[in-house]
């Protein structure tokens, strides 16, 4: 797996890098453009300890006045870890219920060998629900590791 890979899956990849312009991005291998963290807590640092404007700096880094006094806030509030995106969209597998995921456990006990395709399709099929089988294949992932946490 690559970083820019690495980036993209945990919400760090800047997609904007090529409008971070400030020097040290461009000279020097150890600042990636790619890397949002990066920029963000180089940014930070750098008004901190510059007398330049904030809106001067905040172009090289690729934001706006109003994007850095939003990163300053979280960073004040968060820490580091503001850094790191929070994922969007839903925490879990909202569209199945404790219902639904009760019936593709017992229909897995029964039909070990069946595909999340297989399963979507049944549950459309008896239970009227529409999913993807990628959304069977999260709970199943989910379910399983959760399994081996507790084990």
């Amino acid at each position: 797996m690559s970083k820019q890979d690495v980036l993209l899956e945990n919400g760090t990849y800047n997609k904007n890098y090529s409008k971070v312009t400030e020097q040290r991005f461009i000279d020097d291998d150890f600042y990636d453009p790619q890397d949002l963290a990066q920029v963000k807590y180089e940014m930070l640092r750098t008004v901190r300890e510059s007398k330049e404007n904030v809106e001067e700096i905040s172009i090289r880094f690729g934001f706006s006045r109003a994007g850095f006094y939003k990163v300053k806030s979280s960073f004040d509030k968060e820490g580091i870890s503001a850094f790191v995106s929070n994922k969007t969209g839903p925490r879990n597998a909202w569209k199945l219920t404790n219902e639904h995921q009760r019936f593709i456990d017992s229909y897995l006990l029964e039909n070990p060998e069946a595909s999340s395709g297989d399963i979507a399709s049944i549950l459309k099929a008896e239970r009227g629900l529409e999913i993807s089988r990628r959304t069977v294949e999260r709970y199943l992932n989910h379910k399983n590791l959760h399994n081996r946490k507790s084990q």
